[in-house]
């Protein structure tokens, strides 16, 4: 992570989400957000976290995951070529 986390913050279990990829004819339908929330169903971790790169889509993933309630809290990059991603969190 760029910054240090908040203290505590790495206390409690977190889902890590890694991707979620739907194809262009179920794109704008809701499958996402039902493959999300079906994931989310079965975990008991109080928070989820991933990465969006704010980038792709021309901001419209991340504007995406800050509509379910995710919330930026950092920034990464996974090597100096990548680019500069930034960590949200869902408090469940």
């Amino acid at each position: 992570m760029a910054e240090l986390l908040p203290a505590g913050f790495t206390d409690t279990a977190v889902l890590a989400a890694k991707e979620i990829r739907v194809r262009t004819p179920w794109r704008g339908a809701g499958a996402a957000r039902r493959i999300h929330d079906s994931l989310l169903a079965t975990r008991t971790e109080d928070r989820v976290a991933l990465m969006v790169n704010p980038l792709a889509g021309e901001g419209r993933v991340r504007r995406l995951y800050e509509a379910w309630t995710y919330r930026a809290f950092n920034t990464q990059s996974a090597t100096a070529d990548s680019p500069l991603l930034t960590a949200v969190v869902r408090l469940r």
